[in-house]
């Protein structure tokens, strides 16, 4: 790989070496001034054509399920996570699960804020929908401390604060659900599972 690159720049520089000098053409400041007007004019003719051509950044969306898919098995990755923050023995096995989630917290936030993007064309970022994600992050976030015991509350009462705080993200989940514009099947029985 190397030598046959060596060879191909040795034949690039052999070749510009005998090629005849540029020529450079001299011209008038009038000349120069026509050809900035006809470069300019024709610049904005053909900007003018092709906006008219529809692009794929204005194509309309259909969501579907595959789009959030990941936002359903974090909902679903809750239950297990419920699971073990309700038995003060096993919270050393949630906290291993919650400190790979807080690598990268703002995850979710971003996979949300992709999918709204899809279907809303400005501030996807500030949709409320977006905003239920964000939330529910954070509270899944917050549940590290907890166990930990960085908030006060130790054993049973940080369990059943986490427990709650599991159940408050996977409410507002099944909220970003319930309201994406997504109709699937595969989502109801996670929507009947959480009501809000």
């Amino acid at each position: 790989m190397k030598f046959t690159s060596f060879v191909a720049i040795t034949f690039l520089a052999g070749a510009s070496a005998f090629a005849p000098a540029p020529v450079s053409k001299t011209s008038t400041a009038l000349n120069m001034e026509a050809q900035t007007r006809r470069v300019a004019l024709t610049t904005i003719a053909t900007g003018a054509i092709a906006s008219t051509f529809p692009s794929a950044a204005f194509a309309a969306k259909e969501p579907s399920f595959d789009d959030m898919k990941q936002i359903l098995n974090l909902g679903m990755s809750l239950d297990k996570l419920k699971e073990k923050c309700a038995d003060p023995d096993q919270s050393e096995a949630a906290l291993v699960g919650l400190r790979s989630f807080n690598r990268d917290p703002n995850f979710y936030t971003g996979y949300s804020r992709n999918f709204i993007s899809k279907t809303v064309k400005n501030n996807a970022d500030g949709d409320s929908r977006v905003g239920y994600i964000r939330q529910a992050s954070s509270v899944v976030g917050s549940i590290e401390e907890l166990l930990e015991g960085r908030q006060g509350l130790y054993g049973a009462d940080a369990s059943k604060e986490a427990v709650a705080r599991v159940e408050k993200a996977q409410t507002l989940i099944a909220k970003f659900i319930a309201e994406c514009g997504v109709k699937d099947d595969k989502f109801a029985p996670y929507l009947a599972a959480h009501p809000f």
